[in-house]
């Protein structure tokens, strides 16, 4: 995780590590502000409760010295989003449980990027969710191409809402839908179909949340080229890729878009683009 600090719009220097028995620890480092009222902390990548609680550290640290009277936390990616309810017998509620730690440290104001589901808004206090196509929107390139005639496509029914409103906003020409099976217990993957649209002979973009292993859009690709797509590409705000984007461009995407959320930079390419977040909250 990369977490940055600014009270009253100054940037404060960060110290964290690990003590022996692998315990976090973070302090801010001097020179400090001798008073300061906002804060704003901006937490990229938070993946695991360690992450969190450096965070918590750095808050209780600037609530200690500072008579803070707004403070606000700046979380790309949020961690748990997509156990977003009981899924099967046995599990929990995960979303809910990190919320309620999250909770606890008392923010006025908690900005997420495009989150998986409005379950999100319920359970974090003071949550403002920064819709899709206004991550989609930073990048020129993209905008361009929708404008142009590529053609925007759900990756299921539930995604609908948001694609309706990147397109609205893009001013993009049509869309369609895919559609998947999922089983629960397992994960698999299965029934791969185009519900709507005629993508026959056009350039193609999937809008999605976010691609973990990218099953989902290796599968549509290969449907979306059998009903005769010319090419086919990929917009994820939050990209995990946890098999590496060549499982991907090998198996069907000619190209993606996705933000520095959570994604390495490092794999920026010639067929990856990178959407810094500082673009979309600054």
């Amino acid at each position: 995780m990369q977490l940055e600090l600014f009270l009253d719009g100054k940037k404060v220097a960060l110290e964290t590590g690990r003590f022996p028995d692998g315990a976090v620890r973070a302090r801010l480092l001097p020179p400090l502000l001798p008073q300061a009222e906002k804060l704003v902390a901006r937490a990229t990548g938070m993946r695991n409760m360690d992450d969190l609680m450096l965070l918590a550290q750095v808050m209780d640290a600037a609530r200690r010295r500072y008579d803070l009277q707004w403070t606000t936390l700046e979380l790309p990616w949020l961690p748990y989003a997509r156990q977003d309810r009981h899924m099967q017998e046995g599990d929990s509620f995960a979303l809910k449980l990190f919320a309620g730690f999250l909770n606890q440290l008392g923010f006025n104001r908690v900005q997420v990027l495009d989150p998986h589901s409005d379950v999100a808004d319920a359970v974090i206090n003071n949550m403002v969710s920064v819709p899709q196509h206004l991550c989609l929107q930073q990048s020129a390139s993209l905008v361009a191409k929708l404008q142009n005639g590529m053609m925007l496509l759900a990756p299921d029914a539930g995604a609908l809402k948001k694609i309706h409103a990147v397109a609205q906003q893009v001013k993009a020409h049509e869309y369609g839908i895919l559609g998947k099976h999922r089983d629960l217990s397992s994960g698999a993957l299965s029934g791969f179909s185009l519900l709507q649209g005629d993508v026959a002979g056009k350039d193609v973009l999937i809008a999605d949340d976010l691609c973990d292993a990218g099953g989902t859009f290796i599968g549509s690709a290969a449907v979306l080229r059998e009903a005769g797509a010319r090419s086919v590409s990929l917009y994820v705000t939050h990209g995990l890729f946890t098999r590496g984007v060549e499982a991907l461009l090998e198996q069907g995407i000619d190209h993606i878009w996705t933000t520095t959320s959570v994604a390495d930079p490092a794999i920026a390419g010639e067929r990856v683009e990178l959407i810094d977040i500082k673009t979309i909250y600054d």
